[in-house]
């Protein structure tokens, strides 16, 4: 039913109607559903050996502009991206359950921020029973607390990223100037409905949290920054934290002053001072890093 958004933290009032709307993340009252595949790379305690089966949204409430799947969460006209479709709640949670009988370990949505209202009317009790794997919400972090909470229940593995402490960049790169205390809150929340991490006796993760972060070329202190804030809001073993070097220059990005660096690749000298600092962090005793190598594309989804 259509219905005037103010599920996320811009506010916008927009009228969310069919397959889109005039909000600042462009999606309508459906889900919009840019590719459902098999993706191999994500954390190791996620995919194991069969990856992730991942179902990938389209529209975001942050747009930032160095957004590797800027084809379908960046970009004003996603008309031309092969298959698109837009589905319904009960179409959705259809979608849901051929993902999970897929021989995948898990299920992930990516991209959900802007859908969790739509999501959760997706995951019904029936439809929560019949997918018996665990069930990923990927999102940007950019989220209203009292709008994650609808997803009670219903997610068993949510995976926010924490991109910013420095608000300044936030609002630069992103829109978002409040991204910082927005996305804290957010993660406390997500915490709250997940609980501290468990794992199977293979390692799999069955329930929790992972907050990633992505280290952008001469922000150093901005990374530095997220992890102090995560260091400071959590016990050991509560989350795990990924600190990824994936970063990729898109073609023709032009940044805005001050941040001229992301024409380039994160250094391996910015790559090394980050873990080291991630390392030496009392509280965050799981997580992840990256090799450099990981910024190359081929790893990134061509939509």
């Amino acid at each position: 039913m259509p219905y005037n958004c103010t599920d996320c933290p811009r506010n916008c009032g927009a009228l969310r109607s069919g397959p889109s709307g005039r909000g600042y993340c462009g999606s309508g009252e459906l889900i919009g559903v840019a590719r459902v595949m098999r993706h191999m790379w994500e954390e190791p305690c996620l995919g194991g050996q069969k990856g992730v089966e991942n179902i990938f949204l389209t529209g975001c409430n942050l747009k930032c502009i160095y957004c590797q799947n800027h084809k379908i969460n960046g970009s004003e006209d996603i008309s031309g991206i092969p298959g698109l479709l837009f589905a319904s709640p009960e179409d959705f949670g259809k979608i849901l359950i051929d993902a999970a009988n897929t021989d995948a370990q898990a299920v992930g949505i990516v991209t959900g921020d802007h859908y969790i209202r739509q999501i959760a009317a997706s995951v019904t009790p029936d439809v929560k029973a019949a997918i018996k794997k665990p069930l990923i919400f990927n999102c940007g972090g950019y989220m209203k607390p009292e709008t994650v909470e609808l997803l009670r229940g219903k997610v068993d593995i949510f995976m926010p990223d924490f991109k910013y402490s420095d608000g300044y960049a936030a609002g630069c790169l992103s829109k978002a100037a409040d991204y910082p205390e927005v996305a804290k809150a957010a993660i406390l929340k997500c915490f709250e409905l997940a609980g501290p991490a468990v794992f199977d006796d293979d390692g799999l993760m069955k329930s929790g949290v992972i907050v990633r972060h992505l280290v952008l070329p001469g922000r150093i202190q901005n990374t530095l920054g997220v992890i102090d804030e995560l260091n400071g809001m959590f016990k050991p073993g509560d989350i795990v934290f990924s600190l990824m070097s994936q970063y990729l220059p898109l073609p023709g990005l032009v940044p805005p002053p001050c941040f001229e660096r992301l024409t380039g690749p994160v250094s391996k000298a910015e790559y090394k001072k980050s873990k080291e600092y991630f390392e030496n962090a009392l509280n965050l005793t799981l997580g992840y890093t990256q090799d450099l190598s990981s910024s190359d594309p081929s790893y990134v989804p061509d939509f």
